[in-house]
């Protein structure tokens, strides 16, 4: 009811070869719909947080998390402890870094900029791979870039249309790791990161803006020798 969240999952995983407009990233996946925002876009820590135990409780892999704000550091510690049981549960948390074009490692978003091992933050990237003009960045809170401009993707009653942001180009991620970890099913978490970071392709508008420097490259990280 508000578009966000089915823009977001046609870049994940929208069937592809179908004849249909687009393709997701992962074109066979199964994804899990947790909604706490209302159609207006507007919802609560506390919102967030239960979503994401109910995720990781019914086996959920991959967290694609294209929300997100300053918060405070009571609701934020909160928050922070959601992501470690995700952590502890062997759950990618895959997050959009935010539209503010500022740096998260000085003026942190979340829950983007959680120090926590399970986190892979994401830019947003052009056209021409640069660095989106709105796009959060951290050289040690943003892990990687992906597109997250003029994304064409699914929207609600069976249309498509463009959209722009860091929020686009998390899902473009959160594909990519479900894309991977099907190639290499026993890997964990850990695994499925390095080899997204590992293999993007270095582009200079995120080096020094990011921990890798890359934007991701879905077909290199899916490489056996990496």
């Amino acid at each position: 009811d508000n578009q966000h969240g089915t823009h977001c999952a046609g870049s994940v995983g929208a069937v592809g070869d179908d004849g249909k407009w687009i393709s997701g990233v992962s074109q066979r996946v199964s994804i899990m719909a947790v909604k706490f925002l209302s159609a207006q876009g507007s919802g609560d820590t506390a919102g967030a947080i239960k979503s994401i135990d109910y995720a990781v409780s019914r086996g959920a892999k991959i967290l694609s998390n294209s929300w997100g704000g300053k918060g405070d550091d009571g609701t934020n510690g909160a928050l922070r402890d959601a992501v470690v049981r995700a952590e502890q549960a062997g759950v990618l948390f895959v997050a959009a870094a935010g539209n503010d074009g500022t740096d998260n490692d000085r003026d942190p978003v979340f829950p983007a900029a959680f120090d926590v091992p399970n986190m892979l933050t994401v830019a947003a990237t052009t056209e021409s791979d640069g660095m989106a003009f709105f796009s959060n960045r951290g050289a040690k809170s943003v892990h990687v870039g992906a597109p997250g401009t003029n994304v064409y993707s699914t929207a609600p009653s069976g249309r498509y249309q463009k959209l722009s942001g860091t929020s686009m180009a998390c899902p473009h991620v959160a594909g990519a790791a479900a894309l991977v970890w099907s190639q290499f099913p026993n890997a964990d978490y850990k695994e499925i990161k390095r080899r997204l970071m590992d293999s993007g392709d270095a582009i200079s508008a995120l080096n020094g803006k990011t921990v890798s420097g890359k934007r991701i490259n879905v077909e290199r990280a899916l490489q056996p020798a990496l």
